[in-house]
């Protein structure tokens, strides 16, 4: 975070707490595959060194993929008590392709530890045109008040461009006499003033009215060890890391014996072609499209016109290395460790046997789900006061208990649980709007509503 933008948080009150910023930023390199572990240097001919990258699989960055994609997918949803309140959240979040976005986020926030979706106002002659939540990851939130229970108050920093010119945006949600005001600040690269509001096109101090922290922090659902009381989270793959660099060495060291053991072919100078350069040098012409050529040593008794080097490849060994490593990241990186298999003889599994075959995945799946919609829960909170109060929505003001409802396909058998509720049902157990309410989504109102009137039937005497 530029100087100026700390300043700024200091004027205001704030100390900046930054003892997470080089986890966040190693953890980044990993992610983003900028480390400079994979950098290695090597000794030349001429007596020089010469730099290469290791090969990677990417394991940091596939781990956070795969967490995303358990977690959120297209059958997630978030599910409000009040039937009105529920209709327009569930429309407005598809208009505006909130799902994708927040797939892509979470991929972050396993990443790096946290991230964030704070409001964004458009506001246009004193109206509030649209709400929008954006995405933050960890290197742009930064809590500011926080305890137990959460955060409370935060600011986030993010890159705009001012008539061309890159610039520093500050915006600070603050909780001010019961509801969130939204200070925003602009600040040219290198300045240490802000920039005119006007100039700028945005309102420098902003009353949301809304009652409820007008953002959400998203984290994984595991306990940070390395800043004590540290509002920010761990990213997934921080216990893999010697794991990860097993996996790569192991990829690596494959595609090196490959090469290395690559098969030649020694020729006498009989079968070699000779031509003259510009300069009327002799030179030997080699043959096939890669240039090689290798010359037999003189003196060496072979009297044959060619002979061939092809030293055996020891594939299964490395290929067994590799298998090990996969199994010891997939366990530390919470799947564990049959995920990251090299061979899929029995291919997909059902949702009873992953849960059977591999428990400690689904309680890692429970315990990141319990952790990732707090974030949701919140920012779908403030987006229903704030679009009721500003955009007229019809929402009621008091629209209950919000909750996420995923897709858990992957760790239950959710077949198997429709079917037994529809066997409860036609048992008469429970009533049919339970069905409605439970696997689509809707409030009990409009699932009592979305069922046909049953016939009355007099019994007579």
């Amino acid at each position: 975070m530029p100087d100026a933008l700390g300043l700024k948080l200091k004027e205001m009150g704030y100390e900046v707490d930054r003892s997470m910023d080089s986890y966040i930023a190693e953890w980044w390199a990993w992610y983003t595959s900028q480390d400079d572990w994979h950098d290695l240097l090597y000794p030349t001919a001429d007596g020089c060194y010469a730099e290469r990258r290791r090969l990677s699989l990417h394991p940091a960055r596939r781990a956070c993929q795969e967490w995303s994609r358990l977690i959120l997918n297209e059958a997630t949803a978030v599910s409000v008590e009040a039937p009105n309140a529920n209709r327009w959240l569930a429309d407005y979040l598809d208009e505006i392709q909130y799902w994708p976005a927040t797939q892509a986020l979470a991929e972050k926030a396993f990443g790096i530890g946290t991230a964030a979706q704070a409001l964004w106002f458009d506001v246009r002659d004193g109206e509030v045109c649209a709400v929008k939540p954006r995405g933050h990851d960890a290197r742009m939130a930064v809590p500011l008040s926080w305890d137990m229970e959460g955060v409370t108050e935060c600011a986030f920093c993010t890159r705009v461009s001012v008539k061309g010119k890159k610039a520093h945006q500050l915006q600070v949600h603050r909780a001010e006499g019961g509801q969130y005001i939204v200070y925003t600040y602009v600040f040219q690269d290198g300045a240490r003033a802000a920039l005119d509001p006007e100039e700028c096109g945005i309102i420098e101090r902003f009353e949301t009215e809304c009652p409820v922290p007008t953002f959400g922090i998203l984290r994984p659902g595991i306990e940070n060890t390395k800043v004590d009381l540290s509002p920010y989270g761990v990213s997934v793959f921080d216990d893999a890391m010697d794991a990860m660099k097993a996996v790569d060495v192991a990829y690596d060291s494959i595609f090196q014996e490959l090469e290395l053991t690559e098969a030649m072919v020694f020729m006498s100078d009989d079968m070699i072609d000779v031509k003259k350069d510009a300069n009327g040098k002799p030179v030997a012409v080699p043959k096939g499209k890669d240039r090689k050529l290798f010359r037999m040593v003189e003196g060496n008794g072979i009297e044959q016109m060619y002979q061939v080097y092809s030293p055996q490849v020891r594939i299964e060994p490395m290929r067994q290395a590799l298998d090990v490593a996969l199994a010891e990241f997939g366990d530390l990186a919470g799947f564990g460790q049959d995920y990251f298999a090299l061979d899929r003889k029995a291919g997909l599994k059902t949702a009873t046997e992953v849960s059977a075959d591999n428990s400690a995945l689904m309680r890692n799946i429970r315990r990141h789900e319990n952790s990732i919609a707090q974030g949701l829960v919140s920012v779908s909170c403030a987006l229903l006061h704030c679009a009721r109060i500003h955009l007229g929505a019809p929402v009621e003001e008091d629209f209950g208990n919000v909750e996420v409802m995923f897709d858990d396909s992957i760790v239950t058998d959710t077949q198997a649980e429709k079917n037994m509720m529809l066997a409860e049902i036609a048992a008469g157990v429970v009533p049919k709007w339970m069905y409605l309410k439970e696997f689509k989504g809707m409030s009990e109102e409009d699932a009592k509503a979305a069922l046909p009137q049953e016939p009355a039937f007099d019994m007579g005497l």
